[in-house]
């Protein structure tokens, strides 16, 4: 790709974000853990929200008192994408949320380059968005397999999109969007503009009032949110 191709960086989280993917993904999450471990711990009361995909394994089996390792963290993430790619599609409650489509088609209208920036393992964030079809808008991503820190995958995000591009992204080139205060964090982190959007947990005032530069309670006027990412 040609150097200074593109007018922003902008990085979407996934779960809460873009998509809402229901039961299924916790479910299946569930049964690999039991597969593996003979036990989820505490998983049905347990917070996903912010965390990478290998630190809730481990938090869920510390918590059990089981033993646990890496190669076993993997093996039960495998169980876990294989069963996000045989169940997902089929799942009737899975959705992307109002305007998402839209905004992404608009953005790329305007030159935008698209990136991820999630706690997902790089296997589970493609079988989510692609039983959505939107896994084709993203050019690059930042995932749990990169590191179990989020601040570390906002730098990780921004360097992936130098190395497609060519082209060095800073200050109000890049913005960061997501649902809820962690990816609010890896903005402040970047020193870059933060977007919330309260289809996850937290409202658009809450996500205001935990640092977020703007928010927006869905993405329905698409064009509006377009407009503050271009500022």
């Amino acid at each position: 790709m040609n150097k200074n191709n593109y007018s922003r960086l902008v990085i979407f989280d996934i779960d809460g974000t873009l998509v809402h993917c229901g039961p299924t993904p916790r479910r299946v999450f569930k049964q690999a853990l039991l597969e593996v471990f003979g036990t989820a711990g505490p998983i049905d009361g347990w917070v996903f929200d912010g965390k990478t995909d290998p630190q809730i394994v481990r938090e869920l089996m510390t918590e059990a008192g089981v033993e646990h390792n890496r190669e076993t963290v993997e093996r039960a993430l495998n169980i876990y994408v294989t069963g996000l790619q045989t169940e997902l599609p089929k799942a009737p409650d899975r959705a992307v949320y109002p305007g998402v489509r839209a905004l992404l088609e608009e953005l790329v209208k305007q030159s935008v380059l698209l990136g991820l920036l999630t706690g997902n393992i790089k296997k589970g964030a493609r079988a989510k968005l692609e039983s959505l079809d939107l896994w084709e808008y993203f050019a690059f991503g930042a995932f749990a397999d990169d590191s179990a820190v989020r601040k570390e995958l906002a730098d990780i995000a921004v360097q992936r999109a130098f190395e497609l591009s060519g082209q060095k992204f800073t200050g109000k080139q890049i913005v960061i969007i997501g649902d809820t205060e962690h990816d609010t964090k890896c903005g402040r982190h970047l020193g870059v503009k933060a977007i919330g959007v309260g289809t996850g947990r937290s409202s658009a005032a809450e996500l205001l009032e935990q640092g977020a530069d703007f928010a927006f309670a869905d993405f329905s006027d698409h064009q509006e949110v377009a407009r503050t990412i271009l500022l």
